[in-house]
């Protein structure tokens, strides 16, 4: 095989590697709420990806919540009725309302126009 006919190893060509990262368009998010993606970059419509920003970081507080408030350990098989559903219904909409701020706030960081 000639020296012009020998395949080359080359990385992706479809894209540039400058600047490496991941384009999404949802977010993955780790425990702590940060983006489990390598310097995402958000793409597709900016709507979309804050409407499901904000969904995930309300199920994460919201559970969050729930955990402290009970101790953790517990599971619904298990889990005894709650005497003060309506303090943490009260809870859940504090937390609720911060984390769909914290959502938007963090798609537009990202959302590349």
């Amino acid at each position: 095989m000639s020296e012009a006919s020998k395949p080359t190893e080359k990385a992706n060509t479809a894209v540039p590697h400058e600047g490496d990262h991941d384009r999404v368009q949802m977010l993955s998010l780790r425990a702590d709420g940060t983006p489990d993606q390598h310097n995402p970059e958000i793409i597709g419509d900016k709507e979309t990806a804050i409407a499901a920003a904000k969904e995930q970081f309300v199920q994460q507080a919201v559970s969050a919540v729930d955990v402290q408030s009970t101790g953790g350990g517990t599971t619904v098989e298990d889990a005894p009725q709650d005497p003060t559903i309506e303090a943490a219904k009260t809870e859940h909409d504090k937390v609720a309302a911060a984390a769909e701020k914290a959502a938007e706030k963090a798609v537009d960081a990202l959302y590349k126009d």
